[in-house]
């Protein structure tokens, strides 16, 4: 009965992490075709339904030795690129782009090339939900639609 009643406790406990989790959705995850040993970049869009605002705090890929949330701008006419180590805002009830020009995934010491047609998963975590598994397509432009 002991046994049982902890069962129960742990389930209890992880409800909230299994609600939160299914808050977040990930689509029009791609990445540009990149050379091994370089860098890439990873693009998605992240829809949060749920009633609080979450970040997305950290990625990490068995294709690249490390994974940094960086932020593209032009600033007095230069383009200019810089980790972004705070995270990513994801609204409540809304969505935060990954995207050329904007905020992206920078897949950094890539361990393979990145070949036009290939997948490979990221790990996105998030501050609430936790970790989500994400898809990304390898293709020169964004998914169309």
């Amino acid at each position: 009965m002991k046994r049982l009643a902890f069962a129960a406790a742990l389930v209890l406990l992880a409800l909230p992490v299994l609600a939160a989790s299914a808050t977040i959705q990930v689509s029009k995850a791609w990445a540009r075709p990149a050379a091994q040993g370089g860098n890439g970049a990873g693009y998605a869009v992240i829809t949060n339904s749920g009633p609080t605002a979450d970040k997305l705090t950290a990625a990490a890929s068995p294709v690249a030795a490390r994974i940094e949330i960086h932020e593209s701008m032009v600033m007095n006419g230069q383009a200019m690129m810089h980790p972004h180590p705070g995270g990513l805002a994801i609204p409540a009830g809304g969505a935060a782009s990954l995207k050329p020009g904007g905020f992206h995934l920078m897949l950094m010491g890539l361990k393979r090339p990145l070949k036009s047609g290939e997948h490979f998963p990221i790990v996105l975590t998030f501050q609430k939900a936790g970790q989500v598994q994400v898809d990304f397509v390898v293709q020169p432009m964004p998914p169309a639609g």
